[in-house]
């Protein structure tokens, strides 16, 4: 591939994903905090775990478990079901589970 047409795939492809970026940069920060990454095991190893289970396995308060699912949840990684009082927790973006299994 010459160097010209190797810019213009590279051009193509940055003007393509360029719309999807935020959303792609949300997830991958929600795999670099080390908070939301040992969430994200849990969840991933206990589906439907609430807070309180989840704060127990991770060594973290309920509250700032409650935090950082609302960061996972609003990065797409994450969904809840309620369950009574409870809020169910399970993984919810295919990648993401994919990777978790790395």
């Amino acid at each position: 591939m010459s160097e010209v047409n190797a810019e213009q795939v590279a051009r193509a492809a940055v003007a393509l994903a360029g719309s999807e970026l935020p959303d792609v940069v949300d997830r991958l920060a929600a795999f670099s905090d080390p908070t939301r990454l040992g969430l994200l095991i849990a969840i991933h190893a206990a589906p439907g775990a609430p807070v309180k289970t989840l704060a127990a396995a991770t060594g973290l308060t309920p509250n700032t478990v409650s935090q950082a699912l609302v960061a996972l949840r609003d990065a797409g990684l994450v969904t809840n079901e309620r369950d009574g009082r409870l809020s169910r927790w399970y993984v919810s973006d295919a990648a993401a589970h994919a990777l978790l299994h790395h």
